[in-house]
């Protein structure tokens, strides 16, 4: 479904830069996600906050707002003064809520200021360790009693959610989708045996796995991750063709000043850059890939188009 996202980009030194960008921060920042805490976006939150607070001379302060699929906090941060203070913690649920909602408290393009992407990474699918053998013993399991499997995910909207909802799609299977407000949420609803699948990122799964709590059945990338070569992914096992890499970036409030985001940019460019940020991303599973604002731009505009095109050819109903 998805090629690579982005083609990783020479990180660039940060330039000359006009007196109002010079003089800028003289406070905290702050970078704010949607999600709960524990989760994917909160740990690549914590990660950058620590690193670019150094390059930044200030404190950059992780801000949780959770709620339907991140749009909560989108919603928050796009009405936020444009002043480079407040940055948000974007994963690919912002395109998706853009195809899945019939409005929303903001406009997904035209209210942000697109400053990089961080990282893109696949999806695991899991369950508790000895519950199915393997992806095709699920998709059976899910075939014998349609709509009884329930699938955990970090919130109605999210990328996790439209995945379930593709592999549904894909499959045939019918499946239960039960809501969390992050994947920290729904890998404990797993433990407790309140759902039974749960799909997430590597930072939710992998320790999991690694204790031997669950068992990862397949990984979402059209080919095996460079990081979990062991791993089969759903299109080599239940759906031929099957491909979901998704990310994370960096969004400000629109209207930010060129120079204040070019500052910004530069920030987040020098901290992917750091070989202790680069080794703690590759760690969760995921690819650094810098970005300009300019290819931000247009990965979101065109994965809204894919998501609302899966959307509308799976029958979604849109909230």
């Amino acid at each position: 479904m998805f090629k690579k996202l982005l083609t990783t980009l020479p990180l660039v030194a940060a330039l000359a830069l006009p007196a109002s960008a010079q003089e800028f921060p003289d406070r905290a920042l702050r970078i704010v996600h949607g999600f709960g805490p524990g989760g994917n976006a909160d740990t690549m939150s914590r990660i950058m906050a620590e690193e670019m607070s150094t390059g930044l001379g200030q404190p950059v302060v992780v801000e949780s707002r959770p709620g339907a699929g991140g749009t909560v906090a989108s919603g928050y941060v796009s009405n936020e003064e444009p002043d480079g203070y407040t940055m948000q913690l974007m994963v690919g649920g912002h395109a998706v809520a853009a195809g899945l909602y019939n409005s929303l408290p903001y406009e997904s393009v035209e209210g942000f200021t697109f400053i990089s992407t961080l990282g893109q990474f696949p999806f695991m699918v899991a369950a508790r360790s000895g519950e199915y053998e393997s992806m095709e013993a699920l998709i059976a399991a899910a075939a014998a009693a349609p709509g009884t499997i329930k699938i955990g995910h970090s919130g109605v909207g999210s990328t996790q959610h439209l995945t379930g909802e593709l592999l549904a799609l894909r499959t045939g299977a019918e499946f239960l989708h039960i809501p969390y407000q992050g994947g920290a949420a729904a890998s404990t609803a797993l433990m407790s045996g309140e759902v039974d699948v749960v799909i997430d990122t590597g930072t939710v799964i992998r320790p999991q796995a690694e204790a031997g709590v669950y068992d990862i059945l397949a990984i979402t990338s059209a080919e095996r991750w460079p990081d979990a070569p062991d791993l089969p992914t759903v299109s080599e096992t239940v759906a031929e063709g099957f491909d979901v890499v998704s990310w994370t970036g960096i969004g400000m409030p629109a209207g930010v000043p060129s120079e204040i985001a070019d500052r910004i940019r530069a920030e987040v460019h020098t901290a992917l850059a750091a070989p202790a940020v680069n080794d703690m991303i590759v760690s969760l599973g995921a690819e650094p890939s810098p970005s300009t604002g300019e290819e931000m731009t247009a990965l979101i505009e065109g994965q809204i188009a894919v998501w609302t095109d899966v959307i509308n050819s799976a029958g979604i109903e849109k909230r």
